[in-house]
C-alpha cells in the first residue's frame, strides 16, 4: 500500500523561500528544506528517507512541521522555556542595520548574510550567536531570504500618469473591453535556473551555434481573462499592425469600445499606428508612463512563460515557439489575472 502523506501545496513565496534554504542554509535546515520540495514534487516519506539515509519518522516530523508554520518550521527551536538568545535589543539592531547596506556600517560587503549579521552582533553588543540563531530572528521579524529586483529610476509624474489610468479603467462600464499589451523577446540561447542535478555535477545545457529570436506579442484581457498572443520576427510597426488585426478578428463577436493600454515602444507610437487607432471605431489607447514595465500585467506572465517553458531549454527555436503557444493554451483566464495580479483568488 503506498503511503499517502505528501506535505501541503507552499505558496509561491515558501517555495522560494524553500529553495534558498537548500542553497543558503546550513546541514539539516538545507536537508530539510530538501525533504519539504522532494515530498511537494510527489515523492513518499518511506522513499525520501531512503534518499536521505534517515527514519521515516524524521520525513514525518518535518512534513508535519512545515504544515504547521511554513519554512521558520524548519530550523532548530529553542527548547520550552529557555530565554532566547537574541533579546528585543539584539533584534531592534538587526533590523536597523538591514535599512542599509553593510558598507553603511563599515563593512567591505554589498549585502547581510547571516553569518556577517552575527559577526556584527558579536561586534556591537557582544553577543556571540550562531548564524542559525540569527535567521530564525529573522524570521520572527518577518524577514525572508530572496532575490532583489531591479528597478528603473522614475520619471517626473509617471505617479500621476498611472492614477489617470486606474480612473479611467473604474470608469469604464460592462460594455468596454480593457486589453493590457505588451511584447517580450525569446531567444535560443535559453535562460539558465536553478535545476535538480547529482550532488557535484553540474548539467550542460547545448546551445547552438548560432543564436535566434522571436517577438511574441501578447493582450491580456483583464475582464474575462482571455490571453491572445501571436509570434513575429521582431518589435516593428508592420508586425504591430498585424496583431491588432488578430486582436479584431478575436474580438469581432465583442461589441462596444476598446480601451488598449500599452507602453511607448517606438512600433506602438508609430504614425502608422496612430493613423490605425484614429480610423478605428471603437478604439482608445492609453500610454503608460516610460519606465514603468510592473504597471503592466502582461510583464508578470512573461516572466511566468520565461521559467517554465523557455529556461534551460534545449530545442530549436520552432520548438520554443510552439512550446510558447501551448503554454498559454493550457492557462485557464483565471490562472491568468491571478498570476498578472488581478485577481486573489
Amino acid at each position: 500500500m503506498s503511503d499517502p502523506k505528501t506535505v501541503r501545496s507552499p505558496t509561491d513565496q515558501e517555495r522560494q523561500a524553500l529553495e534558498a534554504m537548500t542553497r543558503e542554509a546550513v546541514g539539516r535546515v538545507a536537508m530539510r528544506a530538501q525533504m519539504i520540495l522532494l515530498s511537494v514534487r510527489g515523492y513518499s516519506a518511506p522513499t525520501i528517507a531512503e534518499i536521505q539515509d534517515i527514519a521515516k519518522v524524521t520525513v514525518y516530523k518535518w512534513i508535519d512541521r512545515f504544515d504547521e508554520e511554513g519554512p521558520s518550521g524548519l530550523y532548530d527551536q529553542d527548547r520550552e522555556g529557555r530565554p532566547r538568545k537574541l533579546g528585543p535589543d539584539a533584534e531592534a539592531e538587526l533590523e536597523r542595520v538591514l535599512e542599509e547596506p553593510p558598507t553603511e556600517e563599515g563593512y567591505d560587503a554589498s549585502r547581510w548574510t547571516a553569518p556577517r549579521l552575527a559577526r556584527h552582533l558579536e561586534r556591537e553588543l557582544g553577543t556571540e550567536v550562531h548564524p542559525d540563531t540569527v535567521r530564525r530572528a529573522l524570521q520572527r521579524l518577518e524577514y525572508s531570504w530572496k532575490r532583489p529586483r531591479r528597478v528603473l529610476p522614475k520619471p517626473p509624474g509617471w505617479k500621476k500618469r498611472l492614477e489617470q489610468i486606474d480612473r479611467r479603467i473604474e470608469e469604464t462600464g460592462p460594455e468596454t473591453t480593457v486589453l493590457f499589451e505588451d511584447e517580450t523577446e525569446l531567444r535560443r540561447f535559453p535562460p539558465l535556473r536553478w535545476a535538480w542535478m547529482p550532488v557535484g555535477e553540474q548539467r550542460p545545457v547545448s546551445v547552438p551555434d548560432q543564436n535566434g529570436k522571436f517577438f511574441l506579442y501578447g493582450a491580456l484581457d483583464v475582464g474575462s481573462g482571455q490571453v491572445i498572443t501571436e509570434a513575429h520576427p521582431k518589435g516593428k510597426t508592420c508586425y504591430m499592425k498585424a496583431f491588432l488585426e488578430t486582436l479584431e478578428t478575436v474580438l469581432a463577436e465583442i461589441s462596444g469600445p476598446i480601451l488598449l493600454i500599452w507602453d511607448r515602444a517606438s512600433w506602438h507610437v508609430s504614425g502608422a499606428i496612430q493613423d490605425l487607432i484614429e480610423a478605428h471605431g471603437r478604439l482608445e489607447v492609453m500610454l503608460l508612463p516610460s519606465p514603468a514595465p510592473e504597471a503592466n500585467p502582461v510583464e508578470d506572465l512573461w516572466r511566468l512563460l520565461k521559467n517554465q517553458v523557455a529556461a534551460n531549454l534545449e530545442k530549436s527555436l520552432d520548438a520554443l515557439e510552439a512550446a510558447c503557444e501551448r503554454f498559454f493554451e493550457q492557462l485557464s483566464p483565471e490562472e491568468a489575472l491571478r498570476k498578472a495580479g488581478l485577481s486573489a483568488s
